[in-house]
């Protein structure tokens, strides 16, 4: 045993000094197949691995285990990338929207059409970005739509089962481009006010706070005459309550893009008739029987919260 020994301390100090000199070869460069990782994706979704970037020879490199820390930030082609989304996972998650609309630098982005369909039963489902002030505190005009319908609805102390017989909800309405060849710009006459409007209103629709009546008028052949807007089932009132609602079918209106709307309440008892709740809320000041300077103009394409005024 003692002439064995030193020849195995001999073979133990060569077999060392072998594996020492192994680690002072630079290793060969890894490609990106190697390392399971697509050319040019992040190695930890937070910055680029460059591929001329040479592996420390003194450090160990397991391609199983890059500490995803120490991707190298500073290489000349690195970009950042959202960490919450799988770098190479090559899918737009398109339950992320950006306001509403998914990502613009995306190839396949596209706006998300707007729509919210109210269910016509006296509850007020509207949401903020489709409610209008009117030029009477206490009263607000509601707009919505979806692909079938239009959606109107308002509150205030007149709209309450004790209101008069003497008091209406008017709106007047056209679509696309309206013109004197296919609407009016006045209104129809209740006792002695006649409205004038800031378009060529094309429908009139009317609804009396005592809740007993509502009917539509459309401008035909230079009259206000009776129209195919039904309302069976499309305007609703609850009992005592200061909200009502109602819908219009968009392929009644003739399937517009934009949808011209102005909306009042008057009073046409005589000794006090006048106009008032108007939207929008700069249309006219209240008063007798005042002139419509200003309509809203609804794009059926974006968000009520969106819309213009004209003139």
């Amino acid at each position: 045993m003692r002439f064995f020994v030193p020849a195995l301390a001999a073979v133990s100090l060569a077999a060392c000094s072998a594996e020492s000199s192994g680690l002072d070869r630079a290793l060969p460069a890894l490609p990106d197949a190697a390392l399971g990782n697509d050319a040019g994706v992040t190695l930890d979704g937070g910055s680029v691995q460059d591929a001329s970037t040479t592996v420390d020879a003194t450090t160990p490199f397991d391609a199983a285990q890059v500490d995803a820390a120490q991707a190298d930030a500073s290489s000349p082609d690195a970009s950042p990338v959202d960490a919450g989304v799988p770098a190479d996972s090559g899918v737009f998650d398109a339950g992320i929207l950006d306001g509403g609309n998914l990502d613009a630098g995306s190839a396949d982005a596209a706006a998300v059409p707007y729509g919210h369909t109210i269910v016509i039963d006296g509850i007020n489902d509207f949401t903020a970005a489709e409610t209008f002030a009117t030029s009477t505190a206490g009263y607000t005009l509601y707009v919505a739509w979806d692909t079938t319908y239009v959606y109107v609805g308002t509150r205030g102390s007149d709209v309450q089962s004790t209101a008069t017989m003497n008091k209406w909800w008017l709106l007047y309405l056209a679509g696309d481009a309206p013109t004197a060849s296919t609407g009016s710009t006045g209104g129809l006459t209740y006792n002695t006010q006649t409205p004038a409007l800031p378009f060529p209103a094309a429908w009139h629709v009317r609804w009396k706070t005592t809740n007993d009546y509502t009917d539509a008028k459309s401008w035909v052949g230079g009259a206000w005459t009776a129209s195919n807007l039904s309302f069976a089932s499309n305007v609703f009132r609850g009992s005592g309550n200061d909200f009502v609602e109602m819908r219009i079918a968009r392929s009644v209106l003739g399937n517009p893009a934009t949808v011209r709307l102005v909306s009042a309440f008057i009073n046409e008892a005589g000794g006090s008739e006048g106009t008032f709740a108007g939207a929008p809320s700069t249309a006219f000041a209240d008063g007798y029987n005042p002139a419509y300077t200003k309509a809203y103009v609804f794009t059926l394409a974006s968000n009520p919260l969106g819309a213009s005024l004209v003139p």
